[in-house]
């Protein structure tokens, strides 16, 4: 049995005839016996028990067996040299890797090759090593693996970040759990004194007026008394004891008028202490103090898109059938990998896209025109009504979506963003940013920034999960992004002469922000660490006049819509960004890009 694709050796049948070819394993072991047979897959000689015992073994039965007549009288040392020590085999430990197998990309030895690669085109290493380490395949593994240290650095220094921010963020959270714990603390410590004394005066009141009564009573006890005796009294004459009746009487009636006013003083009053209801609830709750939400994620898979390369992939349709209107894309957010939530504005719905399968998966109606979305915990999403004064949550539960609670808000709302179990919601009339509960609670009203109205036309917001985390708005009247705290501070504005008439502000990782130019036809990349903003995406890559974007960092790809546009664009980051070289090196194995 022939080896497929294994060159016959020329210098097999070379030699001196004379020559006396002893057992090499055998010589291994110490002895020296004659040669009876040549094994070709092993390129060894061997007596004849050797011989039988090799074709016994199951690891070596298949092996191409020469016998004594047809054996080359002499091997030369060369071809040993050429083959050289490789490395042994993973699959058969005694066996010297020999061959190479481009189609399965597999190193073995001869009996890999007969068993798994017979019907492949196999490389013989000693033929084919000297080519390749001259090549330029070989020229490419150098910058190939320093491409892949590089990248393996790079996520070192992610991790090492991430364990930062993860033990950062423990402190900040475990001080303001306490923080908040403390003020409640604070708080009841305060009304349990306000309580407390609520009683003590009320219970002093009481016992003061109580003990004013008895007094009363006693004297007037104590002055009924002298009146008895002084009318008693056998010592005074028939005209005092007169007088002295006719003032008695008249003392009596003042003492019956006391006594009705002090049947009126003869109370308490009576209290007990009540539970606040909200306070019982609290208690009951299992949510009390607050909550541990996931807000998000640390995310360092993110690359950094000012260095990356982007690739037009094909436009994906969005216009359904029964869509009147050319389509309207004001608003995306990214649902899941590969999945984004659109809001059609001119054609009062809003819809699923799947990048992967490039179509639209879900359509549902909205009650009025939706402006911008964003994505909430738990399968559910928000969007905006500006025209009926409404925010409509929606279920995003298994693919699909349906309306669920409407929360009523202020005229003209516009840009949301969540945040920590808040909404963040920007009003284009009287110019402010509300944030509230997921109830439409709303618990505070940025409109003013440090005691001046600095934005004048807040079109979009988002929240960066930078640290600590902060509000980024687009301000279509001042042609600047603002960046605010949490707390509505005034931060840092940013403004770039290549924008014009922002749109839609996205945060697509921590220091990394998307912001759309309606009049510029563009996507700017705005990155925290220097202020910068830099263009990625223009009209020259088909925008125009684009409203919105998303980015997913699984499938690498960003996604805008736009103004009149039944389709969106969809740009892919360039993977040459990553692998230089379509065939790379990597621990030990070749790999195709």
């Amino acid at each position: 049995m022939e080896v497929p694709g294994k060159k016959q050796d020329p210098d097999l049948d070379k030699g001196s005839a004379d020559a006396t070819v002893f057992c090499q394993p055998c010589e291994e072991g110490g002895k020296r016996d004659v040669a009876q047979g040549f094994c070709q897959t092993c390129e060894e000689y061997m007596c004849a028990p050797c011989v039988e015992y090799h074709k016994r073994l199951k690891m070596s039965r298949n092996h191409i067996l020469l016998s004594k007549d047809k054996m080359p009288s002499f091997y030369p040392s060369t071809k040993k040299s050429a083959i050289g020590d490789t490395d042994y085999c993973n699959n058969h430990p005694n066996e010297m890797i020999k061959l190479y197998c481009p189609t399965h990309g597999d190193l073995g030895c001869g009996d890999c090759v007969v068993l798994d690669h017979s019907s492949c085109e196999v490389d013989y290493i000693a033929d084919v090593a000297k080519e390749f380490v001259t090549g330029k395949s070989f020229r490419e593994l150098e910058p190939s693996i320093k491409r892949a240290e590089d990248l393996l650095s790079g996520f070192i220094s992610n991790v090492k970040e991430l364990f930062g921010d993860v033990k950062n963020q423990s402190k900040v959270e475990m001080d303001k759990l306490r923080k908040f714990r403390a003020e409640i603390n604070t708080y009841l410590d305060l009304r349990e004194k306000e309580l407390l004394d609520n009683i003590e005066k009320i219970n002093t009141e009481d016992e003061n007026a109580l003990t004013a009564l008895k007094t009363d009573c006693e004297l007037t006890k104590t002055g009924l008394e002298a009146m008895r005796t002084e009318l008693t009294s056998g010592d005074v004459s028939v005209n005092q004891r007169y007088v002295a009746s006719r003032r008695s009487q008249k003392e009596l009636r003042r003492i019956y008028d006391n006594m009705e006013k002090m049947t009126d003083r003869m109370n308490a009053r009576k209290y007990q202490f009540t539970k606040d209801a909200d306070m019982e609830r609290l208690l009951g709750s299992k949510k009390g103090l607050g909550t541990l939400d996931v807000a998000g994620e640390f995310r360092k898979n993110i690359p950094d898109l000012s260095t990356v390369t982007w690739k037009n992939e094909a436009d994906i349709h969005v216009r359904a059938q029964q869509d009147k209107a050319t389509c309207y894309i004001s608003g995306l957010a990214l649902l899941s990998p590969g999945l984004f939530l659109l809001a059609d504005f001119d054609n009062y719905c809003a819809k699923l896209v799947d990048v992967n399968t490039r179509t639209v998966t879900f359509i549902l109606q909205l009650p009025d025109k939706p402006w911008d979305v964003c994505v909430l915990p738990d399968d559910q999403a928000a969007v905006t009504l500006p025209d009926t004064s409404m925010i409509q949550l929606l279920s995003t539960k298994g693919g699909k979506l349906s309306c669920g609670k409407e929360i009523e808000v202020s005229s003209y709302g516009r840009g949301i963003a969540y945040y920590n179990n808040r909404l963040y919601v920007s009003y284009i009339a009287n110019p402010r940013i509300e944030v509230m509960t997921l109830d439409g609670y709303i618990l505070s009203i940025f409109q003013t920034v440090d005691g001046r109205q600095t934005f004048q036309c807040p079109y979009y917001l988002t929240v960066s999960a930078s640290t600590p985390p902060t509000l980024y708005l687009s301000d279509r009247g001042t042609h600047t992004v603002l960046q605010l705290s949490l707390d509505g501070k005034a931060l840092r504005e940013y403004s770039d002469k290549k924008l014009k008439h922002l749109e839609s502000v996205v945060a697509v990782g921590p220091g990394q922000l998307l912001v759309c130019g309606y009049g510029s036809h563009n996507v700017m990349l705005l990155t925290e660490r220097d202020g910068k903003m830099t263009e990625i995406l223009g009209h020259k890559d088909g925008l125009a006049k684009p409203y919105s974007a998303s980015f997913c960092p699984q499938t690498r790809t960003l996604v805008v819509g736009m103004y009149g546009n039944d389709s969106l664009k969809v740009f892919n980051v360039n993977r040459q960004c990553f692998f230089p070289s379509r065939d790379f090196y990597f621990l030990g194995r070749f790999y195709h890009a």
